[in-house]
């Protein structure tokens, strides 16, 4: 099935490649990318920049992607090197770093009721993408000029592209409380593939372990504006399509065995399912009040149930109780990028 996602990704991207080559067929036949007539039109630059990170994936619904863009929002930062190959096409090398993140009780704020489910699911993560990519740039509107000198004052542009990226999903440990004062310490982060939280490896019924190393396939839009003969500024959205589902370390998977996982990963028993917590692992806040609230009046639960003593019961490892969804994770970056133009003219030192 993912093989199927995959392969139908990948013809999406290349038609929308293909459309965009067509509509440029006419600077393709005028100019000619490769021809020496097209080289007073090359030129290159260097970018800095950085902005926000938007994670869209089972802690953050596509359902309700508006709530994914102002919540839980990180940063990156970037770096790159672009050629222009020619008035409307470039093409760009670059790196990003990217910190991504999502929690199901910050998350659930939003509207408590309507998300009761990820508050009592209560999972979290962070993960620093390293990525590196190569991408076709297309100006959408005609450049008059040549070169470096005849860049437009303001230009839109598409851009579309693939690479790499390295990742590693972290969770922080269990809060603790202590006994004489009440005061909460939140946990370390930790690695959480090792962990073992959706039971890969136990046995040949649970998923195999995901790789740190994806392929990612960049698409947006941007703004370039000329600052002047030598600087650029670039204002640049674009979603990261992913084909793959681990970003949070939360998959198409029901909740493992837990006497099985605790059986190889102790750890991860305690990482896959955190239900059963008094207080957000991130942030130290305490689950009890809203978790009673919810129990009483979304489950119909008797008594004063608590997160420590009925969190695992109410949620989590009832039969076919699901972990996650069948849908890949993505990102989405906002950038803001200075870029300084490299000169492609040799200036020969004057004769003395």
């Amino acid at each position: 099935m993912k093989l199927l996602k995959l392969r139908n990704t990948a013809y999406s991207l290349l038609l929308c490649f293909s459309l965009v080559l067509l509509a440029n067929e006419e600077n393709f036949a005028q100019s000619g990318i490769f021809s020496k007539k097209n080289k007073l039109n090359q030129f290159s630059s260097v970018g800095i920049g950085g902005g926000s990170s938007h994670y869209f994936g089972d802690l953050s619904p596509y359902s309700y992607f508006y709530y994914g863009l102002i919540t839980n929002v990180r940063w990156n930062a970037t770096i790159n090197y672009t050629r222009q190959l020619s008035p409307q096409i470039a093409a760009r090398v670059g790196f990003t770093w990217a910190r991504i993140a999502g929690d199901d009780y910050n998350y659930s704020q939003r509207n408590l009721d309507k998300f009761y489910q990820p508050f009592l699911r209560n999972l979290h993560f962070r993960n620093d993408i390293k990525e590196f990519t190569l991408t076709g740039l297309f100006n959408l509107l005609p450049q008059y000029g040549k070169g470096q000198q005849g860049r437009s004052s303001f230009m839109p542009y598409s851009f579309i592209g693939f690479g790499f990226y390295g990742h590693n999903p972290q969770a922080r440990d269990v809060a603790t409380v202590d006994a004489g004062t009440g005061e909460v310490t939140i946990g370390a982060w930790t690695s959480l593939k090792d962990k073992q939280t959706s039971g890969q490896g136990i046995n040949d019924t649970y998923p195999k372990a995901y790789s740190l190393i994806q392929p990612v396939f960049p698409v947006g839009l941007g703004l370039k504006f000329k600052l002047n003969e030598k600087f650029d500024l670039n204002l640049e959205t674009g979603l990261r399509i992913t084909p793959f589902d681990y970003l949070d370390d939360v998959g198409n998977t029901d909740y493992p065995n837990p006497n099985d996982l605790a059986a190889v990963s102790p750890l991860g028993a305690i990482f896959a399912n955190r239900a059963g917590e008094n207080f957000t692992a991130r942030t130290g806040v305490s689950r009890v009040n809203d978790f009673t609230n919810i129990a009483i009046n979304q489950l119909n639960a008797a008594g004063t149930p608590t997160p420590a003593t009925n969190g695992t019961t109410l949620f989590g490892y009832a039969a076919n109780s699901a972990r996650g969804t069948t849908r890949w994770d993505s990102y989405f970056v906002s950038q803001l990028t200075i870029s300084y133009i490299i000169s492609s003219k040799i200036k020969c030192p004057p004769i003395k």
